[in-house]
């Protein structure tokens, strides 16, 4: 065990009785199977279901629960519902963990919990995450920046702990695919995890379909452009089907938050 991650237990353990926000990434997973390892039955492991997350997610959520006998419990609303989040403004993940955090809190104090952790890790720190304003006003507690861990730090714990989703790609939720300013809409939505998906059932790993109203521009990993332009026919085809006109792959390859580089450029 390394020096980070038994920082992250002690951190974990000293908190007694907590409510853990899981999305089945792997920085949620670990947090959430480290709580259920140190305090059993007194973590409650909650899982979002909101259109924005994957159905493959919600699945992975539950095998993952099932699996380590968490104290797990669903929560179901509409992301779209929530002032000023469909309009898409440039600080839209402040009001979407706004109103998860306002929700882990309710559930909180009907279970008399009182602490609420996320998966934020130090790397999250370097990135436009105005949802980060959010858990601090609210005061969420933050383990893994805590103990200090960084993605790669949380990926060797997962592997250390065995957990099946240590090497799982990054998967934020589908709003991030559409540019700031552009509404979001629930058509929307299932048309990228339609698109991704089948993307996905080609062999590719980490794929991103930004969503720029009838175009969608694929991206995946530079060293993996080569090979989808050997598929990139059929899938202009299927992507067509489900609702796109004009189907492009970004030369410049996946890269994790590109979206919000004009922001952070400003």
């Amino acid at each position: 065990m390394t020096p980070k991650l038994h920082s992250l237990v002690r951190t974990v353990t000293g908190y007694r009785r907590a409510i853990v926000g899981f999305s089945a990434g792997v920085d949620s997973t670990l947090v959430a199977f480290v709580a259920n390892k140190m305090l059993g039955k007194d973590a409650l492991i909650v899982l979002a279901k909101t259109e924005t997350i994957t159905q493959d997610d919600i699945a992975l959520g539950r095998e993952l629960a099932a699996t380590y006998k968490f104290n797990y419990r669903e929560i179901e609303y509409n992301e779209l519902d929530i002032e000023n989040y469909a309009s898409n403004p440039v600080n839209r993940c402040y009001f979407c963990k706004h109103e998860l955090y306002t929700r882990l809190g309710q559930l909180a104090r009907e279970h008399n919990v009182p602490f609420i952790l996320d998966g934020a890790n130090v790397d999250d720190m370097g990135d436009y995450r105005p949802g980060r304003n959010a858990a601090q006003e609210l005061e969420i507690r933050s383990p893994l920046i805590d103990a200090s861990m960084t993605k790669l730090d949380v990926r060797e714990a997962a592997e250390y702990y065995g957990l099946p989703n240590y090497d799982k790609p990054s998967a934020p939720c589908l709003s991030s695919r559409i540019p700031y300013g552009t509404p979001i809409d629930r058509v929307s939505l299932e048309r990228i995890a339609q698109a991704e998906l089948l993307i996905r059932q080609r062999g590719f790993t980490n794929v991103r379909v930004r969503h720029y109203d009838s175009t969608a521009k694929i991206e995946v990993d530079k060293q993996d452009i080569g090979r989808l332009q050997l598929f990139f026919g059929d899938i202009q085809t299927r992507l067509r089907e489900i609702g796109y006109h004009t189907v492009v792959i970004d030369q410049e390859g996946f890269r994790s938050g590109k979206l919000n580089q004009a922001i952070l450029n400003k």
